[in-house]
């Protein structure tokens, strides 16, 4: 049987907890207080809207379901987009760390495409694709696929000399030590790509947007912008910060369940 909890101990993680969140709420609300108080004395509202504007502004599109739309379609192309990402991006980065000519044969291409800024990619892809979700959904991939192809890569080859002579040392055939052991040890690695190509798929799809000025987050972005309309602008910047931290934190949450023993909260 597992010992018992200590109330003791329990009571002083909760009150850690509640001192780290009342720090967080007085600096956020200190931001926000500050910055309320700058816009109302001496910034224009051209330059920078107040939060009590930005308020409005978020009550304004989603009343008009304007913000229920454009964040459906940029949602759309981040989730397949990414998916694709996710998927190829594991599978060549983990082919790449097992194999080394196929390392050999893509590291160049990955490099090359990983360095490349997305905005140069833009015309071409209009070109072969034209304006619609398929050209969204290619820039959104081909930006955040990378690194995860490079994190599943380093993760795979990176993994400590002393777990390999253990399986080898219990027998273990090829395919278990991929599994049972290689896998399990690269997480951290994988996880860590999936956040940064999770960052570059998410300017993938704004650049999309903006370029093709037909649906999205990106498009509300441009319009509100060459409008002057500061106050809607921000409402699809703000909401694709929030967009970004929900799926981090959803992707925290898959890897506490997927190795609980990495977990040091």
């Amino acid at each position: 049987m597992s010992p018992a909890p200590d109330p003791r101990t329990n009571r002083v993680v909760r009150a850690q907890r509640l001192r780290g969140v009342a720090l967080q709420v007085a600096l956020h609300g200190s931001v926000l207080a500050l910055w309320e108080i700058a816009c109302r004395t001496f910034i224009p509202p051209l330059f920078l809207p107040a939060p009590s504007a930005i308020v409005v502004a978020f009550y304004q599109t989603l009343q008009s379901g304007e913000l229920p739309r454009q964040l459906g379609q940029t949602l759309a192309v981040l989730g397949v987009g990414f998916g694709l990402a996710v998927v190829i991006g594991l599978a060549l980065g983990i082919a790449m760390g097992t194999v080394r000519i196929v390392a050999k044969l893509f590291d160049p291409y990955v490099n090359a495409l990983y360095a490349m800024p997305t905005v140069a990619l833009v015309p071409l892809v209009i070109v072969w694709l034209g304006l619609g979700f398929e050209a969204k959904v290619f820039l959104t991939f081909i930006v955040g696929v990378f690194p995860i192809v490079i994190n599943a890569q380093a993760g795979v080859r990176h993994i400590p000399a002393a777990y390999l002579e253990t399986a080898r040392a219990f027998a273990c055939s090829r395919s278990q030590t991929f599994w049972k052991v290689m896998l399990p040890a690269a997480i951290p690695f994988f996880i860590a790509g999936l956040r940064l190509g999770l960052g570059r798929a998410l300017v993938g799809v704004v650049v999309a947007e903006m370029f093709t000025a037909l649906s999205g987050l990106g498009y509300m972005a441009t319009f509100y912008g060459n409008t002057f309309k500061t106050a809607l602008m921000f409402v699809p910047i703000i909401t694709l910060a929030l967009l970004s931290i929900a799926i981090t934190a959803l992707i925290r949450l898959a890897e506490r369940r997927i190795s609980p023993w990495m977990d040091q909260s």
